[in-house]
């Protein structure tokens, strides 16, 4: 099976790289992997900082597009996986699947308006023309969809067959026939025997289960121009359903406004439409499916991200705290201010021997090099470490040494307005614990479903919670062990 995994943000290896790359070379053991991005990274660089295997993926460099560009190159794979945070587009694979590390958050005034123009739509047993960059126009009472070399439609269910027709025109005097699927089974070939010539088909939709849907798939061939125009024109849909047909004698034929709004789709938000192409939709955690469904209404499966322990070690502890995570400004930080400033009041307490390990990956960007420069000021004067950009036997060494792990992100923000900024998962707390360190994190995002408090580590909400922990774990080591 050919397997396309799509991430822009590859050069950036951070968690969700880690997370990504671990299904690739999962694949990697019985597939053929390619692993896309826009700038190129060495595969020693990327198995040296995320003890990744990757000697059987090969890593494909294209050049920089919108996402919407991305879906064109889609339909070459078996399999394809988008796993580029907030990249949304359709995909054309016979299987495809969407990791999700969050969801983007939507209009709630536009979905509203979106979730009731669907429900209409899925009334009156309408036909979805899902296409890589959506064409829509009307000639007369007539819709006509143009459309790249691949489009996929979605046909309602019904719980008895129905027939449905459509007719094909191919837009370029190139293309010879096109191939139709229905659920990945060819069930029909088109032969365009002169130039721009229309041709009418006919398919048997077999009954499906209540709430599911059939997927035809119509992929042109011949000696495509590499022009971008479009490659064949869709028109004359038509579906022997007594709905479908009440829609065509209501809509199409008195209230013809209303008609080019329902079949104008996507309707404004596409980033539902997009995930709807894609056969399942991959959560990295509890607390991220949770916000999928109240965002999007939509269910996901939780694929938790790998953390190997056998990578990890338990060694002699020091006396030493310590953070992972990458050094960047803005929306998702880890919250290293927060810390530095937690252990330096702990510092001028009367904390003596013990050092704060600081260790992330450094970003690109004025922004975040102020940063990086901003923390390293704070930490003057006291026994706090920073360590940038290291290998990861590295900071295997640190796992085994620390005594407690600390982790922030999320501190001081509010999860109703912005459940985004804080951590998904936090691979980082599973490294440190298989390391043997005592975890004590904040207790919000996915954070509560790797530490259960009292038991296995410590949740804390506050500032005063956090130093209060970490000093009970110091003065009592046998609580610690």
């Amino acid at each position: 099976m050919q397997v396309g995994i799509y991430n822009r943000w590859l050069a950036t290896l951070g968690g969700g790289e880690k997370h990504s790359l671990a299904v690739a070379e999962y694949l990697s053991a019985g597939h053929s992997v390619e692993v896309i991005t826009h700038k190129p990274v060495p595969k020693s660089l990327v198995e040296n900082r995320l003890s990744v295997d990757m000697s059987r993926v090969e890593f494909v460099t294209i050049p920089d597009r919108a996402a919407i560009d991305i879906s064109l190159i889609t339909s070459q794979y078996d399999l394809f996986i988008n796993a580029s945070y907030n990249d949304f587009f359709p995909s054309f694979a016979r299987h495809s699947a969407c990791l999700i590390y969050f969801p983007a958050k939507l209009d709630r005034r536009r979905a509203w308006g979106r979730q009731l123009k669907l429900l209409m739509r899925k009334w009156l047993k309408l036909p979805a023309v899902m296409v890589g960059i959506p064409g829509f126009h009307v000639e007369g009472s007539i819709f006509k969809w143009s459309t790249d070399t691949v489009c996929k439609i979605r046909l309602p269910y019904h719980t008895s067959p129905y027939q449905f027709k459509f007719a094909l025109r191919a837009a370029d005097e190139n293309v010879r026939g096109a191939d139709v699927h229905l659920d990945q089974a060819r069930v029909a070939s088109l032969v365009f025997s002169a130039p721009h010539q229309q041709v009418p088909c006919q398919i048997s939709i077999p009954a499906g289960a209540d709430q599911s849907y059939r997927e035809l798939t119509l992929t042109v061939h011949g000696d495509l121009s590499p022009d971008g125009n479009p490659k064949m024109e869709l028109s004359d849909l038509w579906l022997s359903l007594p709905h479908y047909r009440l829609y065509q004698e209501l809509f199409e034929r008195r209230l013809f406004g209303i008609a080019v709004r329902l079949q104008h789709y996507p309707p404004g938000v596409s980033i539902l439409d997009y995930a709807d192409t894609y056969s399942a939709i991959w959560a990295n955690s509890e607390y991220t499916r949770k916000w999928i469904k109240y965002y999007w209404q939509r269910n996901s499966q939780v694929l938790y991200p790998l953390v190997p322990l056998e990578d990890f070690r338990v060694e002699s502890k020091r006396p030493q705290i310590l953070n992972v995570g990458r050094f960047f400004a803005g929306q998702h930080n880890k919250k290293h201010l927060v810390l530095v400033e937690a252990f330096k009041q702990m510092v001028d307490e009367g904390l003596g021997g013990w050092e704060l390990h600081l260790v992330g990956g450094t970003t690109p960007g004025e922004e975040h090099v102020g940063y990086l420069k901003a923390i390293c000021q704070a930490a003057e004067g006291y026994p706090i470490h920073i360590h940038t950009d290291i290998p990861f036997q590295e900071l295997v060494q640190l796992y085994a040494q620390s005594a407690i792990y600390w982790h922030a992100s999320g501190y001081a923000e509010d999860e109703r307005l912005d459940p985004d900024k804080f951590e998904h998962f936090g691979i980082t707390t599973v490294e440190a614990m298989a390391s043997g360190c005592v975890p004590v994190v904040i207790g919000k995002g996915g954070q509560p479903e790797i530490v259960r408090h009292g038991i296995n580590g410590y949740l804390w909400q506050t500032l005063e919670e956090l130093r209060a922990i970490t000093r009970q774990i110091i003065d009592y080591p046998a609580l610690r062990e």
